[in-house]
């Protein structure tokens, strides 16, 4: 880095394990809901409790005292990012409403490890959760140091000397590529059933639920051949590969 940083810079492998062990055990005791497998609650104490403990064993406070308030929230609509981090900045250029939504579908649908993510293998759902934290964690620490982030060589730096992050990329399961395992796939044709009746159409969405485009002489979707279709949000596991 070519700064001074607040805190404690780079940390042995060791301490990083130490530090992340102590905050998990910390959070398990403090909430039974996130101690099952799979994870069935987060209690917003729980959330807001991991973000004091990071901040205060890997940041010194940096992170309270450039953000002033740093909301961390569960968000279900998250269904293709595991976290993300969001701010804005005021007339003064002053960071305000920063805030990390947490996907609560990665999380609840997460079973027994191990699971792959930056460049870490984690063997529990817990464990994945904070790795993901600390991902943007640092996406959060970066804006803080430098105004902007991304996934430059810069953030990798910050994510590797902080928590022993080597990659930007987790293989944790998306309801795309858990509906890809059962053959549906985007334009693929699937069948379901509806309020009694058979339809057919072909799936063009998927996320916790998928979207299915039914051909229907009256429907107010046109594609370019000018065919029209009657657009029909379905719960995964209804959905059928069409022979």
């Amino acid at each position: 880095m070519t700064r001074p940083l607040p805190f404690a810079f780079p940390l042995p492998p060791e301490d990083i394990r130490r530090r992340r062990a102590a905050i998990l055990a910390s959070l398990l005791a403090l909430d039974e809901g996130f101690c099952r497998i799979p994870v069935i609650s987060l209690r917003t104490a729980t959330l807001e409790e991991m973000l004091r403990l990071y901040d205060g064993r890997f940041f010194s406070g940096f992170l309270r005292a450039s953000f002033g308030t740093l909301r961390v929230t569960l968000s279900s609509r998250l269904t293709s990012a595991a976290g993300k981090f969001v701010y804005a900045r005021s007339a003064s250029k002053r960071l305000e409403n920063a805030e990390i939504r947490m996907s609560s579908d990665f999380l609840f649908r997460l079973s027994e490890g191990p699971f792959s993510l930056n460049g870490l293998s984690v063997a529990t759902p817990q464990e994945a959760f904070l790795v993901v934290f600390e991902h943007e964690l640092c996406h959060a620490l970066e804006t803080a140091l430098y105004g902007s982030t991304g996934h430059s060589a810069r953030f990798l730096t910050l994510a590797c000397g902080l928590f022993g992050h080597t990659d930007v990329h987790h293989a944790l399961p998306t309801r795309r590529a858990e509906a890809a395992e059962a053959g549906l796939t985007v334009g693929s044709r699937v069948c379901f059933s509806y309020e009694g009746q058979a339809l057919a159409g072909i799936l063009s969405y998927v996320g916790k639920t998928a979207t299915v485009m039914v051909p229907s002489p009256r429907g107010p979707y046109r594609d370019r051949s000018g065919q029209r279709y009657a657009k029909y949000r379905v719960p995964l596991p209804l959905l059928q590969k069409a022979e």
